[in-house]
């Protein structure tokens, strides 16, 4: 999936995933420094490693076990997703 920054200041960036039935196993950024997984109740949360400046986007990969890799909810900075 691709996270970008279309307000005009540096933003963190934190993504909120749940996957019916599954887990995922790992998540990493693209060509960006790493940030970090954290499971909590099969809600998972990807924590950017760096701000992203204005109109920068970084692409999130994530691998899923035993789920369709569709997310069933799925939210940057508290917005749903767009375009899953």
């Amino acid at each position: 999936m691709q996270v970008s920054n279309v307000s005009g200041n540096d933003q963190d960036w934190q993504v909120r995933l749940e996957f019916s039935g599954g887990r995922v196993t790992t998540a990493w950024v693209m060509n960006a420094q790493q940030g970090k997984l954290r499971e909590n109740d099969g809600i998972y949360t990807y924590t950017g490693g760096a701000d992203l400046a204005p109109g920068a986007s970084v692409r999130l990969m994530f691998h899923v076990e035993r789920a369709e890799t569709r997310p069933v909810a799925c939210s940057v900075n508290g917005v749903t997703c767009s375009g899953l």
